[in-house]
């Protein structure tokens, strides 16, 4: 147990004895009682909390266990607990600038960027607002990463946007709103996307992913900033082809 001296063993004993107990001796099977473990283990550690979960691959290190079953029970467990939405947003904002510190290393050779997001819920939420935006997010290469084209990305932080932040991005869409490609009765938030995506080659997609970083951290003045700054790349002639591909 020397991997857990931080943990509040009567807490820990506690709970799980109310838990374990609660519809009776023996019928909790097995993994019910691996997965309340998991649960009380990052309750009760100092050094672990549901804010910022530890790694699967840091609690089979202190478990012995298996990365992939540690990964899928933890998994699960994410999906029961369902944080609120307020709750998920400030953890995608947090895990997003935390993860794009290094501008470079976050955005991919064709301008898009990779994301890692092992909580379950917390990945399949953030998958849900860009789908719902803007169609299929990319997941072939490790189901724990989630590869967003600069339109995309967009996608996903304005999603993550307070209140005021999504009133000035409508006001300064309609400034520009003759230069947007519009596209049947869609809104004009999803045909400015499309407009980016259609250019979306390596400087475009660059481009919109640290303005969509500058959007996530700064202030309204930052909303005015992407919008103006991709218009002007998207009326900019033949970029599209002279990038060399398009993000996925």
């Amino acid at each position: 147990m020397s991997n857990f001296e931080d943990l509040n063993k009567e807490k820990f004993t506690e709970e799980f004895l109310e838990a374990y107990l609660e519809n009776g001796f023996t019928t909790m099977t097995k993994r019910e009682i691996d997965l309340l473990v998991l649960r009380l283990l990052v309750d009760h550690r100092e050094i672990w909390d549901w804010d910022t979960p530890p790694t699967a691959f840091e609690m089979s290190r202190d478990l012995r266990a298996k990365r992939s079953r540690i990964r899928s029970m933890m998994d699960e467990l994410s999906f029961r607990m369902l944080a609120s939405e307020d709750n998920a947003k400030a953890r995608l904002r947090a895990l997003i600038l935390k993860q794009c510190e290094n501008e470079g290393d976050a955005i991919t050779h064709a301008g898009s960027i990779r994301l890692q997001i092992e909580d379950g819920f917390l990945r399949d939420y953030a998958k849900s607002l860009v789908q719902t935006d803007f169609g299929i997010v990319d997941t072939s290469f490790d189901r724990t990463i989630i590869t967003l084209s600069g339109a995309k990305f967009l996608s996903l932080i304005a999603s993550l946007f307070d209140k005021r932040k999504k009133e000035a991005l409508h006001s300064e869409l309609k400034k520009v709103e003759t230069k947007i490609k519009k596209s049947g009765g869609k809104s004009l938030w999803r045909c400015f996307l499309e407009s980016v995506a259609q250019g979306a080659g390596k400087e475009v997609g660059s481009k919109a992913v640290r303005l969509g970083l500058a959007a996530l951290t700064g202030g309204v003045s930052e909303i005015a900033t992407l919008v103006d700054g991709l218009t002007n790349e998207m009326e900019s002639p033949g970029q599209g082809a002279a990038s060399g591909g398009t993000a996925v």
